[in-house]
């Protein structure tokens, strides 16, 4: 085997690779993230690095900059190993540094004026008055776990009493917990008579018990206090988060998050997809990527718990969307992407968490939020549960999850009806030209001052600028806009009086940082591609709200309630939401923050098996409506390809 070592700094990572592999997908054998929005097709340029030495050559031409070109930056992805053991180096620009996943406070970055910080500061305030005081993870469900140790004193066998001992077992277990469809596996019958009489028929049982139905999971002997802990997950495309949960008092003990690992096969499901059907082990590197994800965050979270064990933890519960929950369990996703959009699966098999590699308690059944339709999937469900919008008393809403898909759900009690419209990876900073997730360095807010057009920001961790996150680039939008700098088209308007607005190479852009105040000493600018690109992923969020109106025949003015979820939404400024046009002018007083609503679905569910039952309904009862059959969806998107809409009549509060 021609074999050639690769060195990746400045970390000094190395590995060994045959001759001919990409050095994206060396970079990946040792766990090194390097941005590849595009999942290595070479079209977004994000993964450029430097050959430092040795001898390496270009699959073919690639999207990569001339200015970048010009610096010796090669794309990993485009980049095959030759002849000779390579040094590689990854600039920060292109290395994926921790995400931020919620953030409770208002940080001003280096580039922050008063003016800014005053500003900021008003939108979280007026924030913090739709959300809600740390919720109890419960949310109204009584506390029943999943699973949960039940005590049992069984009457004793002799001559008068000559039952087996399963059945004595099962007469007693079904008495207790009035459980009628009740499981042993045999790896429990090899030893249930002499556990059984370790303590005279005293014995612990932990039990995990849905809609009636009861799987016996460990028998110990005596009345004893087990440790019981589970695991709620949020599987995002982008960001996985982990909540700790104490089962016996029904509380968050901690909660972890981090990016996820699949990102380096691309940052949306259909670029995931792709590779899992498509690459030699596609699907195994895939599937194994995020079960790695997922076991880092629980390492994390029982290092800072150290009287946790791994033992400990008997039961998990996850939430994602489609994609991600057919990826997490192994199973083909191939069908997902090609019409008519029929996933293998959208109620899952509960699992062990051995069959999958997670490394918690072998045993620990793995539960996975009910998923509606191929692009609706548990996190809605679960983000639903959490709104309580499938209750009889529940008041009209919309709830809206922003990010690489635009998903949403309308309705209440009965009728819940859900779609889902491609908006593209932009807010995830993908097909910018300077975007990026929201990462340290990252800009998440800004301000332009309407006379001298210089420009206030606030970077994520106070951090020198690197590039710029959806949040921000929703801000920049709307100032853009409002200082006049682009027109209602996305059009820029060059003759203004300032040395910030410049021709690149792909046309008119504007400097939001000069490269001396940067990471990376380049200008970060924003250029008409990326106002475009950014258009049409706003016009495809709004023009999915008003497809769902139109086709209930429901007017905008009766939502009662407006739930924006997601990370991504946690950071979302709705006063520039709706004057750019994502979201519908509607009173701020209507909007409500609910965060990860995904994960605290999963907690819910995990605590409370009324939670549970309760999710299975609530997928039942949504109906999916399919946004690519017939022309409504593509004249509402062309309507609202501008600042805020064609129809002005629906923004009438907002100032053009």
């Amino acid at each position: 085997m021609d074999t050639h070592s690769v060195t990746f700094l400045p970390i000094g990572v190395t590995v060994s690779v045959e001759r001919g592999t990409d050095l994206l997908t060396a970079a990946g054998k040792v766990n090194l993230e390097i941005k590849a929005p595009c999942g290595g097709d070479g079209t977004c340029g994000k993964c450029a690095i430097i050959v430092k030495s040795g001898k390496a050559k270009a699959r073919r031409d690639s999207h990569l900059e001339v200015r970048m070109a010009a610096k010796g930056l090669n794309l990993a992805c485009q980049t095959l190993i030759e002849d000779d053991d390579l040094v590689v180096e990854i600039p920060k620009t292109s290395s994926m540094s921790k995400h931020q996943v919620l953030v409770e406070n208002v940080a001003s970055g280096d580039g922050a004026s008063d003016v800014l910080r005053e500003y900021l500061l008003s939108v979280w305030q007026l924030k913090d008055l739709f959300q809600e005081k740390r919720e109890n993870p419960l949310h109204g469900y009584p506390l029943n776990p999943l699973c949960r140790w039940v005590q049992l004193t069984m009457p004793a066998a002799n001559f008068q009493d000559n039952r087996d001992d399963l059945s004595r077992f099962v007469l007693t277990l079904r008495k207790e917990t009035k459980c009628t469809d009740i499981n042993v596996s045999l790896s429990l019958l090899h030893n249930l008579s002499d556990t059984i009489r370790i303590e005279n028929f005293k014995i612990s049982v932990l039990l995990s018990e849905v809609s009636g139905k009861a799987e016996v999971l460990a028998i110990e002997p005596g009345h004893c206090h087990q440790p019981l802990y589970g695991i709620a997950v949020d599987i995002g495309t982008t960001t996985v988060v982990a909540y700790l949960l104490d089962l016996y008092k029904g509380t968050v003990v901690d909660t972890a998050g981090t990016h996820n690992c699949q990102a380096r096969f691309g940052d949306d499901v259909i670029s995931r997809i792709v590779y899992a059907v498509d690459e030699p082990d596609g699907m195994k590197n895939v599937h194994q990527s995020i079960i790695d994800t997922i076991n880092t965050l629980i390492q994390d979270l029982l290092v800072k718990q150290r009287k946790i064990k791994e033992t400990d933890i008997r039961v998990i519960m996850t939430a994602g969307n489609t994609t991600m929950a057919h990826l997490f369990l192994g199973i083909n996703p191939k069908h997902i992407r090609l019409e008519p959009y029929i996933p293998t699966a959208n109620f899952f098999p509960v699992v062990k968490a051995q069959e999958l590699g997670i490394r918690v308690h072998p045993n620990a059944p793995v539960f996975c939020y009910p998923a509606v339709a191929s692009y609706v999937g548990g996190d809605i469900v679960s983000g639903a549960l959490f709104t309580s919008m499938g209750k009889a008393d529940a008041p009209v809403a919309l709830l809206i999850d922003i990010g690489t898909n635009g998903e949403m759900v309308l309705g209440a009690g009965d009728w819940l009806v859900t779609c889902s419209c491609s908006a593209g990876p932009a807010f995830e900073g993908s097909g910018i030209t300077f975007g990026m997730r929201a990462m340290h360095g990252a800009i998440e807010h800004l301000m332009i001052d309407p006379e001298t057009y210089e420009v206030s920001y606030m970077t994520i961790n106070n951090g020198k600028p690197l590039g710029i996150c959806g949040s921000g680039l929703i801000d920049g939008l709307a100032k853009l806009r409002r200082t006049g700098i682009i027109d209602r088209a996305g059009k820029f308007q060059t003759n203004l009086p300032t040395e910030r607005m410049r021709f690149g190479e792909t046309g008119p852009e504007f400097v939001l940082v000069w490269a001396a105040d940067t990471e990376i000493d380049r200008d970060i600018v924003i250029s008409e591609a990326d106002v475009k690109n950014l258009l049409r992923a706003k016009g495809a969020v709004f023009a999915g709200i008003q497809t769902l109106l139109n086709i209930v025949g429901f007017e905008l003015d009766g939502i009662e309630i407006i739930y924006v979820a997601g990370g991504f939404g946690n950071y979302l400024n709705i006063p520039d939401a709706i004057a750019i046009g994502l979201l519908p002018d509607l009173p701020i007083e209507k909007y409500k923050f609910i965060g990860n609503s995904s994960a605290k679905g999963a907690c819910m569910a995990l605590l409370s098996a009324e939670a549970w039952a309760e999710a299975q309904d609530v997928a039942g009862k949504m109906t999916y409506i399919e946004l690519s059959v017939g022309n409504l969806f593509m004249d509402e998107f062309v309507s609202s390809l501008f600042i805020p809409h064609t129809d002005l009549s629906l923004f009438p509060n907002v100032d053009i």
